[in-house]
């Protein structure tokens, strides 16, 4: 387990382009071709890490199950993100089939929370890129879905950047200085999936680039 650094940057999708090719001139390697992603959150009956993340509180945490549904053999992944005093770190472990279907229908205990459970199902495409020793990825035409299966909303609109490195991050961030925002909006794709299906109070932390 190592802490690492991350950034997500928020676009319209009508940058894809200049994005790619900014990629592209600053030798950016494909790292795998672009796949579907699927994951589904899960959260307490009071959606507690929800509220945890639009607070900004520490510890939190974000506990997903996660599929790949393009690929020839199906694999399936419980990640838990967690973000405590000392930085960010992603625990992530392959589940069998049995395992993931147990834990869609009965949910889990995790502690500092106790009993969670599914809430919602976030889809998208993903295209991956290395830079240096510095990850980056693109992520558009984002599908929320409730797992109960009556709500859904797709943003065909956002393009996100998000940047993820153990000691490079604020290099990379140089190089793409001129298209990064000074001022932005922080994002996560759970909490904003959570606002769009159901309705809860949500908010985007600005920060500036320094």
């Amino acid at each position: 387990m190592g802490f690492r650094l991350e950034d997500k940057i928020r676009f319209h999708i009508s940058d894809y382009s200049k994005l790619k090719n900014e990629i592209i001139k600053k030798k950016g390697g494909e790292l795998y071709p672009k796949r579907i992603i699927s994951s589904t959150y899960f959260d307490t009956k009071n959606f507690d890490m929800f509220q945890d993340s639009e607070e900004g509180n520490v510890p939190r945490k974000k506990i997903r199950l996660r599929v790949y549904p393009n690929t020839k053999e199906k694999q399936f992944f419980l990640e838990k993100k967690i973000n405590s005093v000392e930085g960010k770190f992603k625990k992530s472990s392959k589940l069998n089939p049995q395992d993931y279907d147990f834990y869609i229908q009965n949910g889990s205990f995790e502690p500092g929370y106790g009993l969670i459970e599914k809430k919602i199902i976030i889809s998208y495409i993903r295209e991956y890129f290395m830079i240096e020793n510095v990850r980056l990825t693109l992520d558009y035409n984002i599908t929320f879905k409730d797992t109960k299966g009556y709500e859904s909303y797709t943003d065909q609109e956002s393009l996100i950047l998000e940047i993820k490195s153990k000691d490079q991050i604020i290099e990379i961030q140089n190089k793409f200085s001129n298209i990064i925002p000074l001022r932005r909006e922080r994002f996560s794709k759970y909490c904003e999936g959570i606002n769009k299906l159901f309705n809860k109070s949500h908010f985007q932390r600005l920060h500036y680039v320094t």
